[in-house]
């Protein structure tokens, strides 16, 4: 251990401005320095010019005692900085409350300065919990604290008003179908509402922000789950329903499954060995199918192969494709004369499974068709969702609920929102 004490009053007038300029501490009077086991320890009191009653204000105190305090300061490199200040009590003449002095570069009942507590902000987009509290010298929860009272003041008042188009949309956050809510503002990639569950009412509160916001939504984007089409339509009448073509393409996939699991069940013979580890083929595009020499392992020979044994199956295939298209032609109309025409194939097919998805799509007509308007969908939200499931990996579970809310919300941040 080694203490210095300064020799000059240039020598403390240099120390109290290198205290102010690099560590951001302010009115403090610099008395010494020691080296503790690896620490830098700065011992400074405070400037008795700035020493007033935190009441009144009042400059007319005296002294009644006081005692030491150590706070944090940002490390210098790999070494950790401290600093130990005296903190007078003093008694005001005027209100005669007796309290201690108020701190210029501290928050109350904080031991690090306001400067580490920026540091350590700065420290998230690139580093975990574990490795800026290693660095730094503060607690595992006093870092979190530190990051969730910044995240709060950030996103606790999200504007509204300017939104125009928005996407809605669940993801599942862990084992026993445990769904969280999520509404995205598809022009800025923000998340603008979480709610617990799947069901309509995890956006009640979200539909009451919006209706004091008077925002004026143009497109909503969603699945076809009938809980967010019919809140949707409850509470935004005004807004274009799109209904996001990836999960309509990946419902009638669930359907064709269907088809071929029942298919399955009712073949004998030849027909059962080539129905047998189809499905992955059928959901296929047909431009990922791999050819081989091997007439066995070519899969568009054992795809064509299946189909040709299989009528229901052939024509669910083929609708499923032209299905597809349904998203690439050139305007809307031709779309509406393509949905028409799949509509009444699928009517006339004598499919069970067609005839169903039939009936729906034409409920959903115009939801579909409403893309070639608007141009959104869930897409950006899916995404956002794989970002979330990785969050949440990556915290081994969270205990603090409101924090993990504060984490999916500040994702779209940063390249490195991930870390933590």
């Amino acid at each position: 251990m080694a203490l210095l004490y300064p020799r000059s009053k240039k020598d403390t007038t240099m120390s109290t401005s290198l205290l102010y300029h690099v560590w951001g501490v302010r009115d403090v009077h610099y008395r010494s320095v020691e080296f503790l086991n690896g620490t830098t320890v700065f011992h400074a009191t405070i400037n008795p010019k700035y020493v007033r009653c935190t009441c009144c204000k009042s400059y007319r105190v005296i002294g009644s005692g006081g005692n030491f305090r150590v706070f944090h300061l940002p490390p210098a490199g790999s070494r950790q900085i401290q600093m130990s200040v005296w903190i007078p009590r003093i008694e005001c003449k005027s209100c005669k409350a007796i309290r201690q002095v108020q701190i210029p570069f501290a928050d109350p009942k904080k031991h690090y300065t306001r400067s580490l507590e920026r540091y350590v902000i700065s420290l998230f987009p690139a580093m975990t919990i574990d490795e800026i509290t290693r660095h730094t010298g503060l607690g595992w929860n006093t870092v979190k604290n530190i990051h969730k009272r910044h995240l709060h003041r950030k996103y606790k008042n999200i504007r509204l008003r300017e939104l125009r188009y928005i996407a809605i949309d669940e993801v599942c956050i862990g084992k026993g179908h445990k769904y969280l809510t999520i509404v995205m503002d598809l022009c800025s990639g923000a998340v603008i509402h979480i709610g617990e569950g799947k069901g309509g009412d995890a956006l009640k509160p979200f539909w009451k922000r919006l209706k004091r916001s008077k925002a004026k939504i143009q497109a909503v984007a969603t699945d076809m789950g009938k809980a967010y089409i019919n809140a949707v339509m409850t509470y935004l009448p005004q807004a274009d329903l799109v209904l996001d073509h990836f999960h309509v393409v990946k419902w009638f996939n669930e359907k064709l499954t269907k088809l071929r699991r029942d298919l399955y069940k009712e073949a004998e013979g030849m027909g059962k060995d080539l129905l047998k580890g189809l499905r992955w083929l059928i959901l296929k595009n047909p431009e990922n199918l791999k050819s081989h020499e091997n007439l066995d392992k070519d899969q568009r020979h054992r795809l064509q192969e299946a189909l040709a044994l299989n009528e229901p199956l052939c024509k669910a295939y083929y609708m499923k494709e032209e299905l597809r298209y349904l998203w690439k032609q050139p305007n809307k109309d031709t779309a509406d004369r393509l949905l028409k025409c799949w509509i009444t194939c699928a009517r006339n097919s004598g499919v069970a499974v067609l005839k169903k998805a039939a009936k729906q799509l034409q409920l959903y007509r115009s939801a579909l068709l409403r893309w070639y308007d608007h141009r959104i969908s869930t897409g950006p939200l899916e995404n956002m969702n794989g970002k979330i499931g990785t969050l949440q990996r990556r915290g081994y579970g969270w205990r603090d609920q409101e924090y993990f809310f504060l984490r999916i919300k500040h994702l779209h941040r940063s390249a490195y929102a991930l870390t933590g």
